[in-house]
């Protein structure tokens, strides 16, 4: 979810933190929050396999199933409910939908993968081969300059 994440605030959505506007925060107080956005990963993992193993999903169709219904709904009534109060534009409300929803997909295809294997080295491998590539891409835009920076 990390890499993703990274993937797709640093590259895909960039341009929409460059805006001026009350809703975003300024780009120091946004770095000094990171810690706290991990926090919501961590927590949103955990619901993840929490949900995936008591439903014992253990193929990784299933699970993307499952991330594609939990997500649809955390995304929508996230943003739906942001959108409501807050001082955002649709398109920020949209963009920060499919974010989530693509990050529960992820993480519960990866999550049923996890309950579906004896052994999870192999599986842990490949996340963190993803999560180096997205990193990676991400630097690689930033400095080729195809994405903003967020100069903090």
């Amino acid at each position: 979810m990390l890499g993703l994440d990274f993937l797709l605030n640093g590259a895909l959505f960039a341009q929409m933190y460059q805006g001026k506007g009350a809703f975003l925060l300024a780009p120091t107080e946004a770095f000094h929050r990171i810690p706290l956005g991990y926090l919501a990963f961590l927590i949103l993992a955990i619901g993840v396999v929490e949900l995936a193993y008591r439903l014992r999903v253990s193929r990784l169709a299933d699970g993307v199933r499952l991330g594609l219904l939990t997500g649809a709904v955390l995304a929508a009534t996230w943003s739906l409910g942001l959108y409501s109060i807050a001082s955002l534009s649709a398109q920020v409300a949209l963009a920060f939908a499919g974010i989530w929803m693509v990050l529960v997909v992820l993480g519960s295809g990866v999550a049923a993968a996890g309950l579906g294997q004896s052994a999870l080295r192999g599986l842990a491998l490949r996340v963190g081969a993803f999560d180096v590539v997205c990193i990676v891409i991400v630097i690689a835009l930033q400095s080729f300059g195809v994405v903003p920076t967020v100069k903090v």
